[in-house]
C-alpha cells in the first residue's frame, strides 16, 4: 500500500462503522463466476467493454497471466439490468485470469 493510500484512509476510531473483518462479494448485480472454468482454476474478474478489451487482456498478460474472455449470457444479467441486457450480451465480455500455464 502506498503513502498516499495509507495517508487517504481513516483511523479506525474515526471510521463511520465499525467492520471487523471485511470480506469480498459480489455486488447484488453482479454474478457468480461459471463453476466450469472456476474448476479449470480460473479466476473470474470483470465484465468489459468491448471497446477496451485489448487493454486489459495486455495489462493482464504483462502480469504473467492467462487471460480467458467469454461472452456474456443473459442469465449473467440481472432482473434489475434487463432494459440493457441486449447490448450487455451484445458488447461486454467476462474477463477470466489464472497463472500460466507451460
Amino acid at each position: 500500500m502506498s503513502e498516499f493510500h495509507r495517508d487517504a484512509m481513516m483511523p479506525e476510531e474515526e471510521a463511520p462503522c465499525p467492520v471487523d473483518h471485511p470480506t469480498p462479494r459480489l455486488p447484488d448485480f453482479e454474478r457468480p463466476p461459471d463453476p466450469r472454468l472456476v474448476a479449470e482454476g480460473w479466476l473470474r474478474r470483470f465484465m468489459a467493454d468491448t471497446e477496451r478489451l485489448s487493454e486489459y487482456v495486455e495489462l493482464y498478460a504483462s502480469l504473467g497471466l492467462d487471460v480467458r474472455t467469454e461472452k456474456v449470457s443473459p442469465e449473467e444479467v440481472a432482473d434489475e439490468c434487463s432494459d440493457c441486457r441486449l447490448i450487455i450480451c451484445r458488447q461486454f465480455v467476462t474477463i477470466y485470469t489464472r497463472q500460466r500455464q507451460g
